[in-house]
């Protein structure tokens, strides 16, 4: 997984996450996302092709095709965001990297 956090939304926002990811890991085959323009990007798309990822989309009035994205999102929101006054852009990058954190190491094995 990768993530990137910026004060606009750009191509390279998600094009930087992309590689993040493929840094990381490096056995994606196939990246989801919506139909947001930082998504249907060229740059985004060239990137996708240069590893060899399909690159899926949530079809329009779809949103469950993301579904476990959006799920995600939502409890980060709810769990987070929503409870925080963040000041600056650093603050919300390291509030939403901590969360990240602990939601994959601790959160859902305490769930269990």
């Amino acid at each position: 997984m990768g993530y990137k956090i910026g004060d606009t939304m750009t191509a390279e926002l998600p094009t930087s996450a992309l590689q993040l990811a493929f840094d990381k890991h490096r056995t994606p085959l196939i990246i989801h996302s919506d139909m947001g323009s930082q998504y249907t990007s060229a740059e985004f798309n060239i990137k996708c092709q240069n590893y060899g990822l399909k690159h899926s989309y949530s079809l329009k009035g779809h949103p469950y095709d993301n579904g476990r994205m959006e799920a995600l999102h939502s409890i980060l929101k709810r769990e987070e965001v929503y409870s925080k006054a963040y000041q600056t852009l650093t603050e919300v990058q390291a509030a939403i990297g901590w969360y990240i954190n602990f939601y994959n190491r601790n959160r859902i094995s305490n769930l269990a």
